[in-house]
């Protein structure tokens, strides 16, 4: 018998967008950072500053000494080549390893396959599915199979551990939570270029497709956002569901915890074209359940569910409550306006202005009505938002901005995007 776990296997993107053509996938990184595959380096990831902690919350999960026996058993072996032929599906052999007095059942083996997943993104050379065998008297085994040779997979796994290391030598000393888990999200944005689809085993569902081949689908970006995560600090791990829309195609991202509390980022909505978009850094529940559908957990799942059939199965073995609003990028980052007298938009737009910033952050307070205060801003009659320019102007000394704005609505998030445009 076998069972196969795989999550997701396409993802979109959807945007509302003011005087400004929806983004659309990156599918060419002009700014992306030049990788030497070639260059193989030791097993040792370390970041400079920050101490790396270790992805349990999967095993965390697992309700018994069967489960718990099975999973340590798939990670001792993952990297035991001691086989090498290939199987039917023309996967190598890794190694089968067998336990005796293990009386498990067809849902807790998946349930064991699930917190692997959640666990070790860092296994992109594992196959799927998993074949096992369990006879009456309790004798477990299972094979492990790879999509790749243990010589490729030395190899691919020495430039993983290169691109992860220049990942993190680019992180600076003492940075809070939230700049880390910025810097990772940016890289990520700016290095991978987004895939609608994949075929089974295929690296773009691995963090070794994300950042060695730069090419991935949403499970690729979510590996390798957690496994960067974790070492420079910062505990993650992935939840399943589904797009609000008329694909309704299984999507995976992240649940973030930052400064004790758990946010939900999705990476790959925010890889757009010639912009990083920030609509999906660091929501709530009630904010995520604009666009996304969070899967059922595994656990109220009935015992009758034919989990051999192979097909594909989106639950979740944890799901967070995400209620904390403080380190979403754009009220973290942007200009909170509580009125239309508010002096912030000006001082901050002169701020941005010196630096040279590309976009504009307005948050609305919850005081607000954020239609009325988006048209008091940027309609052709009142156009506020061009008195502010010429104000900010002004306290520079010099027209560094012009009038002339492109603006991206984010009414679900109480947000408005200003693409700025200098003189």
């Amino acid at each position: 018998m076998a069972v196969l776990i795989a999550l997701l296997s396409s993802c979109s993107f959807v945007t509302t967008t003011v005087k400004k053509a929806s983004p659309k996938k990156n599918t060419n990184k002009s700014n992306s950072i030049k990788i030497n595959k070639k260059k193989i380096d030791s097993d040792i990831v370390l970041s400079q500053y920050y101490k790396p902690i270790v992805l349990d919350t999967g095993y965390n999960c697992l309700d018994n000494d069967n489960e718990r026996r099975v999973y340590n058993g798939i990670v001792e072996h993952a990297d035991d080549f001691t086989d090498g032929s290939k199987d039917e599906d023309g996967n190598y052999v890794i190694t089968t390893f067998t336990l005796y007095e293990c009386d498990i059942s067809s849902k807790e083996l998946s349930k064991v396959f699930f917190a692997i997943e959640l666990d070790k993104p860092d296994f992109f050379w594992l196959a799927s599915p998993y074949s096992y065998t369990l006879t009456d008297n309790g004798v477990f085994s299972l094979t492990l199979t790879s999509t790749i040779t243990y010589k490729e997979m030395i190899k691919r796994r020495g430039q993983l551990n290169s691109v992860i290391n220049s990942v993190l030598a680019g992180l600076k000393k003492n940075m809070s939570e939230f700049e880390r888990e910025l810097y990772i999200h940016d890289y990520l944005v700016k290095n991978c270029v987004y895939q609608e689809k994949a075929s089974n085993n295929d690296n773009r569902y691995t963090i070794y497709g994300c950042l060695v081949e730069q090419s991935a689908v949403c499970e690729g970006y979510k590996n390798a956002f957690q496994q960067l995560l974790a070492y420079c600090g910062i505990e993650s791990y992935g939840v399943s569901g589904s797009l609000e829309d008329s694909s309704n195609v299984d999507h995976v991202w992240n649940a973030v915890k930052i400064e004790g509390d758990y946010y939900y980022t999705d990476v790959t909505w925010d890889d757009a074209e010639d912009i990083v978009m920030y609509d999906y850094f660091n929501l709530t529940s009630k904010e995520l359940s604009h666009s996304h559908s969070i899967a059922e957990l595994f656990d109220t799942v009935s015992e009758s569910s034919d989990f051999n059939s192979g097909k594909i199965l989106n639950y979740n073995l944890i799901v967070p409550q995400c209620n904390a609003k403080k380190y979403n990028y754009y009220r973290y980052l942007g200009t909170n306006v509580k009125s239309m007298s508010d002096n912030r938009i000006v001082d901050d737009l002169a701020k941005a202005a010196e630096k040279k910033e590309p976009y504009f952050y307005i948050s609305v307070n919850k005081k607000l009505n954020y239609t009325t205060t988006y048209d008091q801003l940027f309609s052709d009659d009142i156009f506020l938002f061009s008195d502010y320019i010429d104000q900010a102007n002004s306290k520079l000394g010099y027209d560094a901005l012009r009038t002339s704005v492109s603006v991206l609505k984010r009414e679900w998030l109480r947000t408005i995007v200003v693409v700025l445009n200098y003189n």
